[in-house]
């Protein structure tokens, strides 16, 4: 049996280098299998330092790039457009708004809340199926955030798409169906401890709506509290990877019309101290 095995191993050897001695690319290794393992040289494997017949290699990157300058104008009303340029063929929008959680009343406790939970839901050309379908179509992403500073509302996809990104952008409203979505995400927070105690350490301004504030808020106050301050000299619209002259074109005529309304004042902090148990 032994020297069946050892016949038919010398038989498989010399077909292996019958087989390779007629071709010009690979050459029988010196060192066989084992020692390519244990770290020997192999001339059957292609040097990483040639390259490969029929491929064009792409051309070396610059030992330094010069940073994109970032442009700001300020439209009449206040409204300010920033932007810087890009090689990248992805296209980055975002609309910020100087309003949060810390510029509601006790009357309109939990607006911001809501407003993040109803953005890109419909517009007012758009439903919220038609507005999914065209964000879809161009492989876009968007997004909404509330804090309680600042409220952003971005939009990413091919910089070829900057109009209709921009219009999507500045035309996203409210719809009421998100109110038992917001009612939701209440009752899973209430069930987190961690998500309980560090809301309670900013009560001043949370961040999530109390029920009982979901259940008392009704249209007017959110048209009320968006007219006070969704204003131009409180938004900037930022952008990255798109022509400045270009989206300054695109956002005058679409921002012209928001009202320049004078700042309020800033909220002043009261330090009330006490304790928080859950």
């Amino acid at each position: 049996m032994y020297r069946a095995a050892g016949s038919h191993l010398r038989s498989l050897k010399h077909h292996g280098a019958t087989r390779f001695a007629s071709t010009s690319v690979v050459k029988q290794s010196s060192g066989g299998l084992f020692s390519w393992l244990l770290g020997g040289k192999s001339s059957q494997l292609p040097s990483l330092d040639v390259p490969l017949p029929g491929i064009t290699l792409p051309p070396p990157l610059p030992d330094f790039v010069e940073p994109s300058k970032t442009k700001i104008t300020t439209l009449p009303n206040g409204v300010k457009i920033a932007s810087e340029t890009s090689s990248s063929p992805a296209a980055s929008v975002g609309l910020y708004i100087d309003c949060g959680s810390i510029y509601e009343t006790p009357a309109s406790s939990g607006v911001s809340h809501l407003l993040e939970r109803m953005a890109f839901k419909s517009t007012t050309n758009r439903s919220h199926l038609q507005l999914v379908r065209e964000v879809e179509a161009i492989g876009g992403n968007v997004s909404a955030s509330a804090s309680r500073e600042q409220m952003s509302y971005t939009y990413d996809a091919l910089k070829s798409y900057a109009p209709e990104m921009v219009e999507v952008l500045i035309d996203s409203v409210m719809v009421k169906e998100q109110l038992e979505k917001t009612k939701s995400e209440i009752a899973e927070v209430s069930a987190n401890p961690q998500g309980l105690l560090l809301e309670a350490l900013h009560s001043a301004g949370p961040l999530m709506a109390s029920e009982s504030a979901v259940n008392r808020l009704d249209v007017s106050i959110l048209e009320e509290f968006v007219a006070e301050n969704y204003t131009a000299p409180r938004m900037v619209l930022a952008a990255s990877g798109v022509e400045h002259d270009e989206l300054v074109s695109i956002l005058e005529p679409l921002l012209s019309d928001l009202p320049s309304v004078k700042r309020p004042e800033e909220p002043k902090s009261v330090y009330v101290g006490g304790d928080y148990r859950c």
